[in-house]
Formats: C-alpha cells, sequence, structure tokens
C-alpha cells in the first residue's frame, strides 16, 4: 500500500505491522523518516493518517513529540528561559530577575513528570501532581544526585502546602507546554491547558487573598521603636516604613532607588522600568514625610543608592514587630497600607493603584476594607494616647490626598456654589472626607 505520503506494510521479524512515512522537512529540506509499529492492518493506517495530520499541522518536530520526554523540555526552557534579564536599555527583552522560585517549581515538576513523554501529561495526571504536592510539606528540598536523577527529602516540621504553593508549580507546567506548542513539540490539541475543562487545574478564586495592613497605632510604635542609630541600630528601618507606606513600592523597587531617581523640585520618586517588576517606568508623588526623609538619605547615603546598599529588612522588622507584640505583620503589608489608605481618604481608586504599579485583578482586594479593619485603622495599642494615634492616621491621609494631588479637587468640590445640586454632592461623599 505505498503512496507519495507514506505505507504500511507487515515486518515478518518483528512480527508487527508498520506505517512508515517519509516527508520531506520543510525547514531543512532533507528527508525524514517516521515508523510506529502496530499489531493490526487497521492500526497501522490510523498511525499513519495521524503521522501526516501532526505533520501537516506542526512539521517533524511535532511528529519527534511522541517521543520527547517532560525531561527533555525541562532542560530545554531551563536553557532558554530561566536565565538571568536581559536588558536592553531599560527594557527587558527576555529572561526573568528572580529564578529560585521558578527553578524550584521546575525541579517539583521535573521530580514527578521526568521520563513522561509530553505526549502522556493529561488534565489526570496534572491532578495526580496536585495531590503529590498537596502530601509534601513545606520547606522540603528537592536535590539533584551525580547521575543526574532528583531525590525528595521532606521536612519533617514542614506544614501543608498552601493552594498558593501548588497553583504556582501548576502555572510553570503551563507555561511550559506553552512553550512547547510553540517550539512545536506538541500540538495545541495535546496541551491539556488548551482544553477547557484544564482551567479547575488552577484555583486562583481559592487562594487566600492576604487583607493585612498595619493601624496607624502599630505605625507609630513601630516608627518610634526604630530609634537606635549605628550600623548594629535600627534607625534606617524608620525610612524604609515610611515610605513603603506612603508610596506603595516594592521592596526590589525600593532598595534600588538612586539619588538621581529622585525630583525634589516636582516632588516625585521615578521609578525605573529597569527595577520596576512590571518593566514599566512609573512617577511616584513624595508626601511631606517621603520628602524630609528622602532629603536626609540624599545627603547622608554613600554613593548613589539611596538606602546604600541595603538588600533587606526582615531581621530588623521581625525585632521590631515583636518588641511592640504586633504578630502577624509583613514588610508587604505597608504596600497594601499605602493603597487602602489612599483609597479611604478619598483617591480615586485607578489613581492609587496606578501609583502603586498594579497591574494585575488582585489589586480589586484593596476594594473591600472590611467593617474590622476600618474599627481598628485608628485603635492605639496598649500604652498609647488615643488622641496621638488618631492625629497621627489623620495627617497621613492629609499628607496622601496632598501629595496625590487630591486635595485641591476635594476643595474645589467643597467650595462650589449652590448651582451644585445636593444629590451631585452626596453621589461623592469621599470627596469631602477630611477636607
Amino acid at each position: 500500500m505505498k503512496s507519495a505520503t507514506g505505507y504500511v506494510f507487515y515486518d515478518e521479524k518483528r512480527k508487527r505491522w508498520i506505517a512508515r512515512f517519509s516527508p520531506v522537512d520543510k525547514e531543512t529540506g532533507k528527508q525524514k523518516e517516521f515508523k510506529r509499529y502496530c499489531l493490526t492492518k487497521t492500526d497501522a493506517r490510523k498511525k499513519l493518517q495521524e503521522l501526516k495530520t501532526k505533520f501537516e499541522k506542526g512539521g517533524a518536530k511535532s511528529i519527534n513529540a511522541d517521543k520527547s520526554t517532560f525531561a527533555f523540555l525541562a532542560e530545554k526552557f531551563k536553557k532558554e528561559r530561566l536565565v538571568d534579564a536581559v536588558y536592553v536599555g531599560e527594557r527587558k527583552i527576555a529572561g526573568r530577575r528572580e529564578l529560585s522560585g521558578p527553578d524550584s517549581w521546575r525541579k517539583q515538576l521535573l521530580f514527578h513528570f521526568g521520563s513522561a513523554k509530553l505526549n502522556e501529561i493529561t488534565k489526570g495526571r496534572i491532578e495526580q501532581f496536585k495531590l503529590w504536592l498537596s502530601k509534601l510539606p513545606t520547606r522540603s528540598q528537592i536535590l539533584e544526585k551525580a547521575n543526574g536523577e532528583l531525590e525528595v527529602i521532606p521536612n519533617p516540621k514542614g506544614k501543608q502546602r498552601s493552594i498558593e504553593a501548588i497553583n504556582r508549580p501548576v502555572e510553570m507546567l503551563r507555561v511550559m507546554l506553552n512553550y512547547a506548542v510553540d517550539e512545536r513539540m506538541i500540538s495545541p490539541e495535546q496541551n491539556p491547558f488548551f482544553h477547557k475543562s484544564a482551567r479547575t487545574l488552577i484555583e486562583r478564586a481559592a487562594e487566600t487573598s492576604r487583607e493585612r495592613f498595619p493601624t496607624f497605632g502599630e505605625e507609630l510604635a513601630l516608627l518610634n521603636f526604630c530609634d537606635k542609630p549605628g550600623p548594629r541600630g535600627n534607625a534606617h528601618l524608620r525610612a524604609v516604613l515610611i515610605v513603603a507606606a506612603d508610596t506603595g513600592l516594592r521592596e526590589n523597587e525600593l532598595f534600588t532607588l538612586e539619588k538621581s531617581d529622585l525630583d525634589f523640585r516636582s516632588e516625585v520618586i521615578n521609578v525605573r522600568a529597569i527595577n520596576a517588576k512590571t518593566n514599566r517606568p512609573r512617577p511616584i508623588p513624595m508626601t511631606r514625610r517621603v520628602k524630609e526623609e528622602m532629603a536626609q538619605l540624599n545627603e547622608t547615603s554613600p554613593g548613589d543608592l539611596i538606602f546604600g546598599g541595603l538588600k533587606e529588612v526582615k531581621r530588623s522588622f521581625g525585632t521590631a514587630c515583636r518588641a511592640i507584640k504586633v504578630s502577624d505583620l509583613h514588610k508587604h503589608d505597608f504596600r497594601h497600607a499605602f493603597v487602602s489608605r489612599s483609597i479611604l481618604a478619598g483617591i480615586p481608586p485607578a489613581v492609587a493603584l496606578k501609583a502603586s504599579g498594579h497591574a494585575s485583578d488582585e489589586w480589586k482586594r484593596y476594594l473591600n476594607m472590611t467593617p474590622d479593619q476600618l474599627q481598628n485603622l485608628f485603635k492605639p495599642l496598649e500604652g498609647q494616647d488615643a488622641d496621638e494615634v488618631k492625629r497621627y492616621g489623620l495627617e497621613i491621609l492629609r499628607q496622601l490626598r496632598e501629595a496625590l494631588g487630591y486635595a485641591d479637587i476635594a476643595n474645589l468640590i467643597a467650595g462650589l456654589d449652590s448651582r451644585i445640586q445636593p444629590a451631585q454632592v452626596d453621589a461623592a461623599p469621599s470627596a469631602a472626607f477630611l477636607v
């Protein structure tokens, strides 16, 4: 049954029917040969038709996917995609800024799917991976032996993984399989994430969105505790917390600020694209207290970096929280504080979110402030003066309104004459807050 596009025949030695397909590779111009062994002539004909269809859709590479393993994809993906970020000017054109997380997820996937062929990775096998990962304690290690094999060392003190910790490797798998489609290692139909039923594999709605941010009493207590100068002191933490709370800067954006990024005349911090998570530059107005802290650091910090090469404040922040007896407070919560406080002060959400550099739907949680958060916002800690905390909080909200240019607008609205209908004023209650 020979034809110009392939044929099937019976191999007496192997006692198998063989589908043979020998097309000319469109990319290289060379002839390729593919064979598939079957038990019956009918199966061989079906297999031949599959080879033809794959070749027409994706070329020779798509046929080779029948033999490509996940281990091969993982190594190729690591060499080509899990590389240090490459910039042209300040624009990132390739690679990643942070590699530890993605490489850890890749190892988890490699341990579970390593020898599996790419076209054998189905929704069911991905669900099995999620189940395996849910039983692997946090902080467990996956080590690579001298022979290249991976070994899992469970952490006996580890806890059960969160939904977020399970979703991230699955998201990485989706990226890798999409990459395999782009490289014609598999067809889109062979990618389980291509099908609508795979949407349930990544349960973003089930993730716990953190809504915690510091109350004004907690922040005031932390700043008062940061009064120890010197190499072993914690005075450096004061400026970090103030700038984070009033600008929403991420940790990397904060510690990579240079003196040239500060525009004291316009009272703006210019976040450069190369330092921004989204690789987009953005200006952030300075509040009066941020301007004071930045002016002092601009004079005293050695070199170009505003924070003098500081990388993180995990230890000093943890010590300060324990000292004032505050629990469950993270450094990143001060970024949350900037957005939530700005919205509470009457700033339009779009303005606050643009200043903070949010580029995903995760910003929506900032619009859902709970009654408990509102009730505790001005609540003093033990030993604090309630009026002092209230004055401190109101002053911060006023400074945010001034810095983001909303105070003038609010005053203008409040000063409009009787031509404004009562219904129009009532429709924007936030504009009259703190005027």
